[in-house]
């Protein structure tokens, strides 16, 4: 028994002595205009996510940063201060949808 504690414990040190690493995932974006069904920009993007920090890099150098604000996850402001929400289910396990309020990022899971 005083072995599994000390594994355990030895364990949690190691784990907690590493730098935090950005979650990155290559994916693939589409933008939605606010009340269009149809796709305005699909290309090849980078999805990061550190402490609740959302980056979307898109091939052609555009880049979405969202700051994540409120009690509720999900809940994000952009750079120019507008509210942005994620929805985690919308796509199930193939990505995520961000709501602006001009638009949507649907980013995809590669």
């Amino acid at each position: 028994m005083k072995l599994n504690a000390l594994a355990i414990a030895l364990t949690a040190i190691v784990l907690g002595a590493l730098p935090a690493q950005a979650d990155t995932a290559p994916a693939r974006c589409d933008y939605y205009k606010k009340g269009e069904d149809k796709v305005e920009v699909s290309m090849s993007c980078t999805f990061s996510q550190r402490q609740g920090f959302v980056s979307i890099q898109w091939h052609d150098g555009v880049r979405n940063e969202f700051t994540p604000v409120g009690d509720q996850p999900g809940e994000y402001t952009d750079r120019r201060g507008g509210r942005v929400y994620r929805e985690l289910d919308a796509l199930g396990n193939a990505g995520q949808v961000f709501r602006m309020e001009n638009g949507s990022i649907f980013v995809y899971w590669q």
